[in-house]
């Protein structure tokens, strides 16, 4: 990475000028790493150190899912956040129908169908593809960097009593967004079957925040071993610090604690192919999070569908479904959320990060004039046994689905009496109703908490972890677990027989619609799906390595 550039996009310091005559530093409009260590660290006064923590690590949360307009290059909108561009990438593989056919299409539509006109792998991109994924790295990476810096290693291993908790768990959190970034990077940008070239290119590891000479890029191997130990020493000092803090408010969830920190573990080390690594980061967080969301609060049954959809003669709406009921909207109905934020206003208002989910996706019942839904891959909903309560959670058959439709403008309402809701719709993000509770069947605005991390992962995980170590039985053991939870009231519970295909089968079905997780388990495993009827694009293999963005080659003459 060129720093002397990348780092410069991000705002410079200034982190703790309001506390300078609290802190007793030299000079409190500039601090040096100097100021920092001997007169505030190496003080022993903890209300002293708390305070130059907070005011710098603090923003470490805002980093896991970037807002920033430098993606859209000035230009606020979804497009300027990363859950937007992870969705897009899910778009890809092909458990996700953007339609449901041609004249249907929307927002993702160059993604769904891998348009000729629009590369997205390539180094030159437009700010949809390449180069907004790789800016959202560097914001990370940069950001992490400038505090990380001033919270030496050498800090927190010669601090002692509570002070030594505190530096331990605030330079956790940078290590874990710094690795983050870098992980990102080598999930797109390298070839995931070889993990363990030491001839490949992976990336350029840079640790200060200033104008660096450009450093030649690590090899494949040595990338993902600095990621896998940045995270094992956050680990580490989340162990020695905070640990979990597990709670349903956002003060328990918008942070950066173990539970994130094994789980980002576990993902880099399953692309690395480090299984044992995998296995011991989930399985610790499977130990801490013995709870599922509950049968009720997966998204909306195809009953509650049909009855919402109800009228009568005056259109008055018999039924309702509100996102405090849906567990992927309430941190209150989701005892599997890691890490989440609550919205802070309606999508409708201005965008921002918390408003900029792709919330279009998240409610297909909310979407404009209901021209575009997003239907599961037919071939993966008949894999779907009847027992799974998740498979009730997508549309069985076309829905007549009436909705008022509010114009922000002017406030005119206009009622919507016969838009289809077609069969294999997603149903798990559906809701009728925001969390402020007062929309019905309204396409105005959409104000949600918003789960971003949940535990199932560590579940599946481990369960890939030890089946790819050849540890079948444990693989069965743990997929058991999950698959007892997601089997319908009444019913024996589901079993497996811990194989791979089958542990791969449940990440399709668990997480479709969430994060990028298909788009890297595609890559991951050299899968590609669209096998569903309902694919209205067929026969595209996307290409899922991509290009290192010009942005970065410039001023490097290390990369090949």
């Amino acid at each position: 990475m060129k720093t002397y550039k990348i780092f410069s996009i991000v705002v410079g310091l200034g982190l703790l000028v309001s506390c300078g005559d609290r802190l007793n530093v030299t000079n409190p409009n500039r601090f040096t790493i100097e100021d920092i260590d001997k007169n505030i660290f190496a003080s022993g006064d903890e209300a002293k150190i708390k305070l130059a923590l907070e005011g710098m690590a603090n923003t470490m949360p805002v980093q896991m899912m970037v807002y920033d307009t430098k993606l859209t290059k000035g230009y606020g909108n979804r497009w300027s956040a990363d859950a937007t561009h992870q969705l897009a990438h899910d778009m890809l593989v092909g458990d996700i129908v953007e339609g449901p056919d041609a004249s249907h299409s929307g927002v993702f539509s160059d993604w769904y169908t891998v348009s000729p006109d629009f590369p997205y792998y390539r180094y030159n991109a437009d700010v949809t593809g390449n180069y907004a994924n790789y800016i959202s790295a560097c914001i990370k990476i940069a950001n992490a960097v400038k505090v990380m810096q001033n919270i030496s290693e050498e800090t927190v291993e010669n601090a002692t009593g509570a002070s030594k908790a505190m530096l331990m768990d605030y330079r956790a959190r940078c290590l874990v967004v710094y690795a983050y970034g870098y992980m990102q990077l080598m999930e797109l940008y390298t070839d995931l079957s070889k993990p363990d070239s030491e001839s490949d290119q992976g990336w350029p590891i840079y640790d200060t925040y200033a104008y660096n000479d450009p450093v030649a890029p690590k090899s494949v191997k040595e990338t993902w071993d600095v990621i896998i130990s940045n995270l094992q020493t956050a680990v580490k000092y989340f162990q020695g610090s905070i640990g979990y803090t597990k709670g349903d408010k956002e003060v328990d969830l918008y942070d950066i604690d173990l539970g994130v920190a094994q789980y980002l573990l576990a993902r880099a080390a399953l692309d690395c192919k480090r299984w044992d690594i995998a296995a011991t980061a989930a399985k610790d967080i499977v130990d801490n999070y013995p709870n599922f969301i509950k049968e009720e609060n997966w998204g909306m049954s195809n009953a509650k569908l049909a009855s919402v959809a109800q009228i009568s003669a005056s259109h008055a709406f018999q039924d309702r479904f509100n996102s405090d009921e849906n567990a992927f909207f309430n941190f209150e109905k989701n005892p599997e959320a890691l890490f989440g934020w609550e919205a802070s206003e309606p999508v409708g208002a201005n965008v921002t990060r918390k408003s900029a989910i792709p919330y279009v996706l998240q409610n297909p019942l909310l979407n404009s004039n209901m021209q575009t839904s997003w239907q599961i891959d037919a071939d993966l909903y008949d894999k779907i046994p009847e027992k799974d309560f998740r498979k009730d959670r997508i549309a069985s058959a076309d829905v007549v689905y009436p909705y008022y439709n509010v114009v922000t403008v002017d406030s005119d309402t206009t009622f919507f009496a016969n838009i289809v809701v077609p069969k294999y719709t997603n149903l798990k993000f559906a809701a009728t109703e925001s969390r402020d509770g007062t929309k019905s069947h309204d396409n105005a605005n959409y104000l949600t908490d918003f789960i971003y991390f949940r535990s199932s992962a560590a579940y599946l995980m481990l369960a890939e972890a030890y089946a790819q170590s050849g540890k079948t039985t444990d693989a069965k053991n743990v997929l058991d677990i999950l698959l007892a939870a997601r089997t319908k009231a009444g019913e024996s519970p589901m079993t497996s027989t811990g194989s791979l295909d089958e542990i791969k089968l449940q990440w399709r079905i668990e997480f479709w619609g969430e994060s990028d997780w298909s788009f890297i388990n595609a890559k991951r495993w050299g899968d590609n799906y669209r096998k569903g009827s309902n694919h209205w694009k067929t026969g595209v293999t996307p290409n899922l390595i991509w290009e290192v963005p010009e942005e970065e080659r410039i001023g490097n003459p290390y990369w090949d």
